[in-house]
């Protein structure tokens, strides 16, 4: 697996951006204009926050933390979250963005999830981000400069995602302990119609606490979020040779058409686009 460095120049070929790496290779800061471009989006162990600096449009995307459809202008920053595969649409834009290989640098990206999936402004994310790049730029940048800025961002993006789970009428968010047990249960039940009821007893809590707290954790309703985990499983199935029928049956759905739809709205693709290759 290529380095985080090689791997995002190689992405934005053949146009190289201007960027830098911290020390260790897990932290990259890069600045660069896009044209428009659509296509595949995430990384397992990645997480990567863009902000637009000039141009702008229409973004879209549909990943498995949700669906995105909306203006992207300047100021406001985008993070896409280690595993959160799709599709993407992006209009011309100049980002300044960070990228963060979790191998080398662990952390719970789970608490992000409130963030995912939406466009966001922050003075302070802003700040840091302009701080660092102009820090990189005049190469006056210590030891370890990089990976501490990053640390900052996310100790920042932690806050802004507690805020949001805390805002009112909101119930409070999900543990990232409890998110992994519902996923083992939703993963141990794949062949099963499940409903909001046996989600929210398997976790022990009354289904309309569960709701609350699943939607604060994720942005996404149950059955929204029962559907994703399913299609993100179906997803790795597909690119490994496993029909679509053959699938769609593994993951509950007796009519493969059904699956071929649910999987369509949540990546954004036909599930036979993946068979094909």
């Amino acid at each position: 697996m290529p380095a985080l460095a090689d791997q995002l120049l190689q992405e934005t070929a053949p146009q190289v951006p201007s960027a830098h790496a911290s020390d260790d290779g897990a932290v990259v800061i890069l600045r660069h204009r896009f044209g428009a471009s659509e296509g595949e989006m995430g990384h397992v162990h990645q997480l990567r926050l863009g902000m637009a600096m000039a141009g702008g449009g229409r973004l879209q995307q549909h990943t498995l933390c949700g669906q995105l459809q909306a203006p992207w202008r300047p100021g406001q920053f985008n993070l896409v979250l280690p595993g959160d595969l799709g599709t993407y649409a992006s209009p011309p834009v100049e980002v300044l963005g960070i990228a963060i290989d979790t191998r080398l640098h662990p952390h719970e990206t789970q608490r992000l999830q409130p963030l995912a999936a939406r466009l966001h402004r922050d003075p302070v994310v802003a700040s840091v981000l302009q701080a660092l790049w102009c820090s990189a730029q005049a190469d006056v940048c210590l030891p370890g400069f990089l990976q501490h800025g990053a640390q900052v961002l996310l100790h920042r993006l932690e806050h802004l995602a507690e805020q949001r789970g805390a805002e009112p009428g909101t119930a409070p968010a999900l543990s990232a302990r409890r998110l992994q047990q519902l996923e083992d249960y939703i993963d141990a039940q794949r062949e099963l119609p499940l409903n909001v009821a046996q989600l929210a007893a398997a976790l022990q809590m009354e289904p309309s606490t569960f709701s609350r707290a699943l939607r604060a954790a994720t942005g996404l309703p149950p059955y929204a979020f029962l559907t994703q985990r399913r299609m993100q499983w179906a997803r790795v199935q597909l690119t490994q040779g496993r029909s679509v029928t053959e699938v769609a049956l593994a993951t509950g759905y007796a009519n493969p058409s059904k699956f071929s739809a649910a999987f369509r709205r949540v990546l954004g693709c036909s599930p036979s686009n993946l068979t094909d290759r």
